[in-house]
């Protein structure tokens, strides 16, 4: 049973969240996820689910490059609106490239732990979600 009681997947490539959720229906503990093509969509999602008191991500997978609102402008953006009174979710940054620059910005967000390369698939969401 996993620890996580919403799940949400903030990427623009169809086929990633395809294959996210796929991996994710594979496990009969895991609620279907929220998805945001992104960060910008998430951000007024997780801003209405603030105003209506409704529950938000306890975990989110997040793609690093995507138009509009990458993932990195996303986190600064949900640590200045997320309330003080909740606790803050387990983010995943998930990315094509293997670029030193994402691993060293990931560190500086303290996520170089918690940083995957695409594709992930069910057996890596097994591990992270299902203790």
């Amino acid at each position: 049973m996993s620890n996580y009681k919403k799940i949400c997947i903030i990427d623009d490539d169809a086929i990633a969240v395809f294959g996210l959720k796929r991996g994710l229906q594979s496990m009969k503990s895991i609620p279907d996820p929220l998805i945001y093509e992104n960060g910008l969509q998430a951000i007024e999602g997780f801003k209405k689910m603030i105003e209506e008191d409704a529950e938000l991500p306890t975990f989110i997978l997040l793609d690093i490059n995507m138009p509009v609102m990458g993932g990195w402008d996303f986190i600064s953006q949900m640590n200045e609106i997320w309330p003080k009174d909740k606790e803050k979710p387990t983010i995943y940054m998930m990315t094509s490239s293997i670029s030193d620059q994402d691993v060293e910005q990931a560190r500086t967000f303290n996520l170089e732990k918690n940083y995957l390369i695409k594709p992930v698939f069910a057996e890596t969401l097994v591990r992270i979600l299902l203790p």
